[in-house]
């Protein structure tokens, strides 16, 4: 296990570049270790530690094999896989949402002869736009939430809004769908355990508990992992234990350039007021990613708020501008090369409009 553990981390492409990011950096900056946010990590962990628990109890199967016995048309598996990454990834990230639910499809989709690159766009955005409602959906929540000590009042108080944009761009997004009959089709009988559904939903809550400081996260993560080498022991080796090395250079890579006074000017500068700051967090996402972006705009500014929006709506628009954007392309180009160049001009061209509608519109409710 140890062994599979290390070969993952190793070989891992996003850590790589992190890792050569910070080498660089280190030769100009030294690194504080106090730039590390433990809380937000350990976190991360015991999610990554439950999700895998989810997996494994197939309850992800279960809820697509409802789905495919439920639908009648392509425009009714759209809205239904759509919503499905929409409310999924409010409570197993975004990632794992668009891990599970793309490749699915895709293998659905050849079956029953579905179109391929839109519905996956869809189920992309949702993933993104779904995330960002709960304090757990992102990585950038469960970070934004840890630094700022946001109540679960104020959090669910400014996400609300995102929920609703979020309901209705995917609404007109699934109305504009493919809408033709489908042929019936068998799907395998699986049953989901109710114990071990009752104790997912319990470690959920612990976490969900710990994250606002309700509950110790000490005490929450020797619960989570002493539940999990109980009832899944092969779920330790599920955590994706690269994004949190990755995670923690993201942090000490922000540090440093914190303190890099070429950058501190150019960043006080464009986040004198809250709009100008959520502009800002919505374009460093384009480029360096909203999660990065998070990280390094919450040391300039102490308005949550803005940053929260800039960066929820700033996973929109290009490639890199989310880490689900990238694994929904890596899905695509592993189970259907042959569309891999029509996803990228559909995903761009989708996510660029979204990204310019959502933008406006938020800045007119500021």
């Amino acid at each position: 296990m140890i062994r599979t553990i290390f070969k993952n981390i190793i070989s891992d492409t996003v850590l790589r570049i992190v890792f050569a990011i910070f080498l660089i950096l280190w030769i100009f900056k030294p690194m504080n270790i106090n730039d590390i946010d433990l809380d937000t990590i350990i976190i991360l962990f015991n999610l990554m530690l439950i999700i895998s628990l989810v997996k494994r109890a197939k309850i992800l199967a279960y809820i697509s094999n409802s789905i495919i016995n439920h639908v009648q048309t392509t425009r009714q598996i759209t809205a239904y896989i759509t919503i499905t990454s929409f409310v999924l990834s409010m409570f197993v990230t975004n990632d794992v949402s668009i891990i599970t639910l793309v490749p699915l499809y895709l293998l659905i989709a050849k079956k029953l002869r579905l179109p391929l690159v839109y519905p996956t766009v869809l189920i992309t955005i949702a993933a993104n736009l779904g995330s960002a409602f709960t304090p757990i959906g992102n990585p950038q929540n469960v970070f934004l939430v840890e630094f700022y000590h946001i109540s679960i009042k104020t959090f669910f108080a400014n996400s609300f809004v995102l929920l609703i944009l979020g309901l209705l761009s995917l609404l007109v997004l699934i109305l504009l769908s493919e809408n033709k009959q489908l042929q019936k089709t068998a799907t395998e009988s699986i049953e989901v355990n109710l114990m071990h559904l009752l104790m997912i939903i319990g470690l959920f809550i612990l976490v969900l508990l710990a994250q606002f400081s309700v509950f110790s996260i000490w005490l929450d993560t020797i619960i989570t992992v002493v539940v999990v080498e109980m009832f899944s022991p092969k779920s330790i080796a599920d955590v994706d234990y690269s994004l949190l090395f990755s995670f923690v250079f993201f942090f000490l890579i922000v540090g440093m350039l914190s303190r890099i006074d070429l950058i501190v000017a150019l960043i006080h500068q464009f986040m004198d007021n809250r709009v100008h700051t959520y502009i800002t967090s919505i374009i460093t996402s384009q480029f360096i990613s909203n999660v990065p972006s998070a990280v390094l705009l919450s040391k300039f500014s102490a308005d949550f708020t803005s940053i929260y929006y800039g960066v929820s709506i700033g996973g929109l628009g290009t490639l890199v501008a989310s880490l689900a954007n990238l694994l929904a392309y890596k899905q695509i180009s592993v189970n259907a090369p042959h569309v891999s160049g029509n996803f990228l001009k559909q995903f761009t061209l989708i996510n660029i409009i979204l990204l310019l509608v959502l933008s406006l519109l938020k800045i007119i409710l500021i």
